[in-house]
């Protein structure tokens, strides 16, 4: 590592040009990661599942049955029931708009059906044409909102729309503002916090510039790797990798500025103080990095769409923030030397007075098993609250907070069953004609099942021989007692029916929420141990240890279980919410795992180091936590606030998530590295490194 360390510090210059001929080459020539997006759920999932199966049948029952949909709904502006003369106006509208031919829309429809049981409400049903992912049939919302708009003008009529398009609308407003706004906060978080630990603008200004360039270059990869593999990635989840490149790469810059600063104030002053700086941050920049990259590669043996998407674009931003870190980010801290940390003069001197960090390492080093103790009890006890994790779909159904989505849904809910939002629907598909009669017992033994409000009159296809019939769910469909309903007694009465011997397949979307279940619970059993494994084998060759990356795991396996307990007592018990979004434990698992083991990393290699320096494991226990909890403190805080920045967006499970991975980076970061895993090898002593602990008790020897 030392001489690699020489050679990049002694290069400095053409390291930087590599890197910036390379950004202007890679961007120049590289799609943009727009191109590749989508928000498909159903997409995601594999073809075996019986919704994607429902799709197919959809696809066969006519061109529109697979067309997108939105409602419009129709209330008086005094509150009271509608009146006739209203009632034929909505009516008169519903036919305008039709006539209108507005681009995108295929129909315009109401009936008498679509009136509310209590006249307050009346449903028109807006059917467009093409994907219902795609951006222009998304857009095609806001022409039928300006026609609705005019037409309603001058009336005693109140119209909100709301439905798929509307909420995909309004939701990809609200993401794109949300990007906008968490990429400002990351941005101001990087810049400000490195300013303050250093008290130095350009410490401020390494990450910005430098993890600029990095995410530059990732982004294009990702949109060329997309492209090149025909993969999506959701649109939603992509600010996960701005978050995810600012969070670690400040991350790494830290370890590398203050093993430098720790050079400088030994009084090496010499270009010599990076390159040592490198060779010594860069075994912990390496490992983490590494160990990141595995447990997203983990995610490449996923079997939902959404995680298996994201593996290539996190693998790619962690390698070349690894490359960065490891070579881009010395090379400029060769180049400006000792003014990265101006205008402060604190990096000159070390202070002869007792700081924190050696008040906290003596304390590890004379009592490790009550520190060990009380952290373990803290992390069971707050781990103890994980098992009242529920899952939960209904975020996807919520629209934004103030926009007309929201509030036509909201009008919708008070005058119509929850399902009407969103109806199941029951593909039939065999080789014989479909009637009415033959469709009957099946319709009969819907009307009677739990769950089912109410059974529409089936739509047989042209060739008669596929069908589907419309279900309205009782309970809101994306929640989980919808989602029950449909994966049990809805799909069992469904095909226990006898329809002729035709296939009979539930489909929509509380059919697809309920695949995802399964699929999601089969990712978490299958990703778990794959991760654990490459986790375990790099830190074993890394660390030259079998039993040191046995502890770690241990230790980050409590962590991982009380941030889940802490995030479900946040929004379950305290936030009163119906459940966590389905895939923050493997996301939580994904990224609190890998990446707040990074402290976990730049602790135990610098335990290890002090080891082979010669000093007993509670001496080194205690050096470590003196020189090493500083950065780790830092690192961990800067961490936490990027993810946190996700509460920014004001969306539901992006709030979830930030706050579930700020988390599991603060009991990292505060609590198993500064205090756990010192006190455990502590305890473990030589142990701890074997079975390469007989030359570190050498030197122990030798050092007395």
């Amino acid at each position: 590592m030392q001489k690699f360390a020489d050679f990049i510090i002694k290069r400095r210059w053409w390291v930087l040009a590599f890197w910036l001929v390379a950004t202007v080459l890679i961007v120049s020539f590289s799609p943009k990661l727009s191109s590749v997006e989508s928000n498909d759920q159903s997409s995601f999932i594999p073809k075996k599942y019986e919704s994607i199966k429902a799709l197919g049948v959809a696809s066969q029952l006519s061109k529109r049955s697979m067309d997108a949909s939105d409602l419009i709904v129709f209330k008086s502006k005094s509150g009271q029931p509608l009146n006739q003369t209203e009632l034929a106006k909505i009516q008169s509208i519903s036919t305008d708009l039709s006539s209108l031919h507005i681009k995108h829309v295929a129909a315009v429809t109401t009936s008498p059906q679509q009136i509310a049981p209590t006249r307050k409400a009346q449903l028109v049903t807006v059917t467009y044409s093409g994907n219902p992912d795609d951006t222009t049939t998304i857009n095609a919302v806001k022409g039928v909102r300006t026609n609705v708009k005019k037409l309603t003008n001058g009336t005693t009529l109140v119209a909100n729309t709301t439905g798929q398009e509307s909420i995909g609308f309004d939701t990809q407003d609200a993401s794109n503002r949300a990007l906008k706004i968490v990429s400002l906060g990351t941005l101001l978080i990087v810049l400000i916090l490195p300013a303050i630990i250093f008290r130095s603008p350009l410490a401020g200004l390494l990450p910005i510039v430098s993890i600029g360039i990095v995410d530059l270059i990732a982004s294009s990869l990702i949109a060329d790797a997309a492209t090149l593999f025909d993969f999506k990635v959701n649109q939603q989840l992509s600010v996960i990798f701005t978050v995810v490149l600012y969070g670690i790469g400040t991350d790494y810059i830290l370890f590398l500025l203050f093993r430098y600063r720790e050079r400088l104030r030994s009084g090496d002053h010499t270009r010599g103080a990076a390159a040592f700086a490198l060779s010594r941050a860069g075994l912990a920049i390496l490992s983490a990095a590494l160990v990141v990259l595995t447990s997203f590669a983990a995610l490449f043996f996923a079997s939902f769409g959404i995680f298996s998407s994201m593996a290539p674009g996190l693998v790619i931003c962690v390698s070349v923030m690894m490359l960065a870190a490891l070579t881009l980010i010395p090379a400029v801290v060769g180049i400006v030397g000792q003014k990265v940390f101006w205008p402060s003069k604190a990096w000159k001197s070390a202070s002869m007075k007792p700081t924190f960090s050696k008040k906290i390492g003596g304390l590890v080093a004379r009592r490790p098993g009550l520190v060990a103790t009380s952290v373990i009890l803290f992390l069971v006890i707050l781990g103890s609250f994980a098992f009242g994790f529920r899952s939960d779909f209904s975020s996807f159904s919520k629209p934004p907070a103030g926009t007309q989505s929201s509030a036509g849904y909201n009008d919708l809910l008070k005058a119509f069953p929850a399902g009407v939002t969103d109806p199941a629907q029951i593909y039939v598909a065999g080789n014989m004609q479909l009637t009415q009669a033959t469709l009957m017992p099946l319709q009969q033994k819907l009307t009677q099942t739990q769950g089912v409000a109410a059974v529409l009159p089936a739509t047989i296809g042209p060739n008669g021989k596929v069908a589907v019939v419309p279900v309205i769910l009782k309970d809101n469909p994306y929640s989980g007692t919808a989602i029950a309903n449909v994966k049990g007694p809805i799909r069992d009465a469904a095909h226990s029916a006898n329809v002729d011997g035709a296939k009979v397949y539930v489909g929509g979307t509380s059919s697809i929420f309920a695949d995802i279940q399964a699929v999601s619970a089969r990712d978490l059993r299958v990703l778990f141990p794959i991760a654990a494994v490459f986790i375990l084998v790099i830190l074993a060759v890394l660390l030259r240890s079998l039993v040191a990356p046995v502890f770690l795991l241990l230790g980050v396996g409590l962590g991982y279980l009380a941030t889940l307990g802490a995030t479900t007592l946040i929004f379950q018990h305290l936030g009163n919410d119906p459940g966590l979004i389905f895939f923050i434990p493997i996301f939580m698992y994904i990224f609190v795992v890998a990446i707040g083991t990074d402290y976990n990393i730049l602790t135990v290699t610098r335990l290890r180091e002090e080891i082979q320096a010669g000093r007993n494991p509670r001496k080194a226990a205690d050096l470590t936590i003196e020189h090493s909890s500083a950065t780790v403190a830092s690192a961990g805080l800067i961490l936490a606030a990027t993810f946190g920045s996700l509460l920014l967006a004001n969306i539901s499970f992006l709030t979830q998530m930030g706050t579930a991975i700020a988390l599991g980076v603060i009991i990292s970061a505060f609590i198993i590295a500064p205090f756990l895993i010192p006190s455990i090898s502590a305890l473990v002593g030589y142990f701890m490194w074997w079975p390469g602990n007989k030359a570190a008790r050498v030197a122990a020897k030798s050092k007395r």
